[in-house]
């Protein structure tokens, strides 16, 4: 009966230490197709002393809108303005003094507007006008964006996560098969 009891003990513990170890790599939240309102907010600050190095981006993502504000020093408006013209091209572009604007339209209905200014850039997307191929092609250029903007490796930082998550799972299945053998040695004494 000892033996059984303990046989059931440990297989139990190495499970459920194995499956609730097992790590998984952070995922880019997805668009939400179903009827329910989801929504998913990012925003990341760098604030240091060196003012060309403080920025702010915001990311909103929900059934009906995408949304990205980002503020940044002015240095870095020739390559953000050198990428959106080069994603989004001049056909739907409108300059007035320094503000660049696109602004695209599908049977009077706003798709997107995307303005840009001395240190601010903002994006907005119309879930219910725009077709999924423009909405996939705004959220991956955001982190882009977010990337260039406040100098992160997004990819980088999620292979950095899934690392140290895994070097984790390692340590405590490490620590389970411990027990089981301290829990051996025990029951046969």
């Amino acid at each position: 009966m000892k033996h059984l009891f303990l046989t059931v003990v440990v297989t139990f513990f190495l499970t459920t230490s194995f499956f609730a170890q097992t790590p998984t790599p952070p995922e880019t939240p997805k668009i939400s197709t179903s009827s329910k309102t989801k929504s998913t907010s990012y925003s990341i600050t760098f604030d240091t002393d060196d003012k060309e190095e403080n920025s702010s981006v915001s990311i909103k993502r929900n059934d009906n809108v995408y949304k990205f504000n980002a503020r940044f020093h002015e240095s870095k408006i020739g390559s953000i303005k050198k990428m959106l013209i080069d994603k989004l091209g001049k056909s739907n572009l409108t300059i007035t003094d320094d503000t660049f604007r696109w602004i695209k339209t599908e049977n009077g209905d706003k798709v997107y507007d995307c303005k840009l200014t001395d240190n601010t850039l903002k994006i907005y997307v119309d879930k219910e006008y725009a077709n999924v191929k423009i909405v996939e092609m705004m959220d991956a250029f955001g982190a882009v964006l977010k990337d260039a903007i406040s100098g992160t490796d997004s990819e980088e930082d999620a292979n950095k996560d899934a690392e140290r998550a895994l070097k984790d799972a390692e340590r405590a299945l490490a620590k389970a098969k411990r027990e089981v053998e301290r829990l051996k040695r025990e029951s046969r004494n």
